[in-house]
């Protein structure tokens, strides 16, 4: 299917893989729009897209951007932070988990009856998450023993999760699709160095990096893929181990796929942001 006319909200688009999807859709005649935290440094990264200001770790933020976002044919839920230090967003979550899930929970939530398709970008990471039906808001809000990595990957489970407990809750009345972009070059790891205190690292890194791994035009081609995807469905490359080539429908990971523990981080959800989602 073509996006040509067709409008697409992005998330984080400004860089990596959000901005190679939304130049191949511009490149269809879609109608994009990026929300991304900065907008005076997304116009210069993203010349010629309508940007606006949306900050995912502000929940305030979030609910300004979706009051003046009217009929959307697609949301891509793409922008996210991997790793760092223990920070908090502006509501008193735990970052990663705050910008990652909370942030795209309440921006669907909030833009539900509006929007035609849902894409959910997660990771591979997805299938080292360690929620469970026993889960507590604490756990996620404020980690105990913070692990960034850790939480990172608790935070791409709960992408899928909560794909695929959306897709059960609504079905094919707003089709829902999650996907993944294989370990691609992009600047989250240049982030996550400078974030450890490894910013002498990056000089290397930007060397090294971009021959190992996939570039963010091969990553974003699942972005694409899950725009036109079945409702429920699971994108993502599956060569070395999912790491990298041509998107594919997968099978969703054990740890994205059990509907109790689902059930659960959509309660917590419901619980942390005091609104409901869609049903």
């Amino acid at each position: 299917m073509t996006w040509g006319g067709r409008s697409v909200v992005i998330t984080g688009g400004n860089s990596g893989i959000g901005l190679k999807a939304a130049q191949a859709l511009r490149e269809q005649g879609a109608d994009v729009t990026l929300g991304c935290r900065d907008v005076a440094r997304s116009q210069r990264d993203a010349p010629g897209f309508e940007v606006r200001q949306l900050d995912l770790a502000d929940l305030d933020s979030v609910q300004r951007f979706a009051e003046q976002t009217g009929e959307v044919d697609a949301l891509v839920c793409n922008a996210g932070v991997m790793g760092g230090p223990m920070l908090m967003t502006t509501q008193a979550l735990e970052r990663q988990m705050g910008t990652n899930h909370f942030g795209h929970a309440a921006l669907i939530a909030r833009l539900f009856g509006r929007t035609k398709r849902i894409v959910l970008i997660s990771s591979i990471a997805a299938r080292g998450g360690r929620l469970h039906p026993g889960s507590t808001a604490e756990e996620l809000v404020t980690p105990p023993a913070y692990d960034p990595m850790s939480v990172y990957a608790n935070t791409k489970q709960a992408n899928l999760l909560f794909a695929q407990e959306l897709h059960r809750r609504v079905g094919d009345r707003v089709p829902t699709v999650a996907a993944h972009p294989g370990v691609s070059w992009t600047n989250l790891f240049l982030r996550q160095l400078r974030e450890n205190g490894q910013g002498w690292l990056v000089p290397a890194a930007k060397v090294l990096g971009p021959s190992v791994l996939q570039s963010a035009t091969a990553g974003a081609r699942p972005t694409l893929m899950a725009l036109d995807a079945p409702s429920g469905s699971f994108v993502g490359p599956k060569l070395l181990n999912q790491w990298r080539g041509r998107p594919h429908l997968l099978d969703v990971y054990t740890t994205g796929s059990d509907p109790v523990t689902a059930a659960r981080l959509w309660e917590i959800t419901e619980e942390v942001l005091g609104i409901p989602l869609p049903s």
